[in-house]
């Protein structure tokens, strides 16, 4: 309306046009017009939608075809001769399309210590202690009395999950009767209607506490609607501009706020604090038992020594190797056993490591040849003093190619033929200083005793029975 205003006072169209940076048609038509401009054209002309919407409208009433999409009731349209395009489809059926019809939701009550409702919740991404990592927190409210607990995690596999149920537990100081869920995988492996079937280790931990899982339907978040609004309220009232140093140290923090401001705060529905429910709740629940949450898996250790697990290769004794092995998987560390005993525990790798070894599980190295000499010379020197000492010396001395193997043929010559035998072979050997291989027990072959074989001796000869023939054919040829 300032441009009639302008006009009045006298401005021309063009100085009008040239002050506020419009057309002068624009100052024009802004003159004709009564009404303030809305930005948008007048499309005077027909549109090629136009005489397709009462095809768009019945279909749109029908209760099948209302839900398909404006990309195949443009494919339909098509068929029967539409020539626009899609993005006339897509407005048409988005200003018209009947909306849904919103039903009022049945509350949920339920009994102290019946129900935890339990969550995850992605925080987003954050560097730990140098490492870029995704952060979740795992929420877990008591449904009668609000009681909250959160505990943050770098992962959301079933390890964690069976460990955040534990800690909440334990926080709560028993079990409740139920636990609500999401459909998440680390809890339902399938389900079809009421029919769920649940994760193997997640049904043992119900077992072994004694509650029972639930699942609500897929797309009813409402079902657990009490802690999906706590969701928010952690994100905003705790998460939001702390610093995440070391996990252990943030959990920490967690249960420090939960005691001092989450669960003494004053309950939005209840009007009450949580903590003061709870004290009355608590009795309802059942105890917690102790329950070791632990992976099984098969491997076979490789040629070296080592069993790989995400990435890393950790080391077992070198007498498994090439050996089938179980890995125990925990939260924090993991346990290989082979029939049935543990031969080694490894503490998980931080991430970019390829390799974890324990210096006692590698092959040992060989002696050098040096230690193995003095070793043999003293085994030597115990069993032929003096005499011992001095062939070593010669042997070091005059045979530095394979002095080993002298050393071993004197001992193996002391288990077969005694010290005086070898000793009686050693001197003459210094005697005339021969130091060759064999010669050693060349003489004590020959010094030694000769084997008595004690055969069994005959004092009767034996019977044999020799066939007569008589030779009087030969003269009868001769003659």
């Amino acid at each position: 309306m300032d441009i009639h205003i302008l006009r009045q006072q006298g401005l021309s169209i063009r100085k009008i046009a040239n002050l506020r940076k419009i057309s002068r048609n624009a100052v024009r038509r802004a003159l004709r017009s009564t009404t303030p401009p809305s930005g948008k054209r007048q499309c005077t002309k027909p549109t090629k939608i136009a005489p397709y919407t009462a095809q768009i409208d019945m279909w749109l009433r029908d209760e099948i075809r209302s839900l398909w999409s404006a990309e195949r009731i443009f494919d339909e349209l098509q068929e029967r001769g539409y020539p626009g395009g899609c993005t006339a489809i897509r407005k048409y059926v988005r200003e018209h399309r009947p909306g849904k019809q919103r039903t009022a939701e049945a509350r949920f009550f339920v009994k102290p210590g019946q129900q935890v409702q339990i969550d995850w919740a992605e925080m987003g991404t954050y560097t730990i202690q140098g490492i870029s990592q995704k952060v979740y927190a795992f929420v877990a409210v008591m449904a009668w009395s609000r009681q909250l607990f959160i505990r943050f995690t770098v992962s959301m596999d079933i390890l964690s999950w069976l460990d955040c149920h534990v800690q909440a537990f334990s926080f709560f100081g028993g079990v409740p009767e139920e636990t609500l869920i999401d459909n998440l995988k680390t809890g339902v492996i399938s389900r079809a209607g009421n029919t769920v079937r649940w994760h193997p280790k997640y049904h043992e931990l119900a077992v072994a506490l004694g509650f029972q899982p639930l699942a609500h339907f897929p797309l009813r978040p409402q079902t657990k609607g009490r802690v999906e609004r706590i969701v928010r309220f952690v994100r905003e009232r705790f998460f939001l501009g702390r610093e995440i140093v070391d996990l252990d140290s943030y959990n920490d923090e967690a249960l420090q706020w939960l005691r001092k401001k989450a669960n003494t705060r004053i309950h939005r529905v209840t009007k009450e604090r949580p903590d003061d429910r709870f004290l009355r709740e608590k009795n309802a629940l059942h105890p917690l038992i102790d329950f070791d949450i632990f992976l099984e898996e098969a491997r076979i250790a490789d040629a070296y020594g080592y069993i790989a697990f995400q990435a890393v290769r950790y080391s077992i004794p070198h007498t498994f190797a090439r050996k089938p092995v179980t890995l125990h998987l925990r939260l924090r560390d993991l346990t290989v056993l082979a029939d049935g005993k543990e031969i080694a525990r490894h503490v998980y790798a931080v991430k970019g490591t390829r390799f974890v070894n324990i210096p006692e599980h590698a092959v040992p190295k060989p002696k050098p040849r040096h230690e193995q000499f003095e070793i043999l010379k003293e085994q030597i020197a115990e069993r032929l003093g003096e005499c011992g000492l001095r062939y070593a010396k010669e042997i070091e001395s005059r045979a530095p190619h394979a002095p080993l193997a002298f050393l071993r043929e004197v001992l193996d010559r002391l288990d077969d033929f005694g010290a005086d035998i070898v000793e009686k072979s050693i001197v003459t050997l210094l005697k005339f200083s021969i130091i060759r291989r064999n010669e050693l027990s060349q003489l004590c072959y020959r010094f030694g005793k000769i084997p008595d074989l004690k055969l069994p001796i005959r004092t009767t000869l034996p019977q044999v029975n020799i066939e007569t023939r008589d030779l009087s054919g030969y003269d009868e040829v001769f003659a």
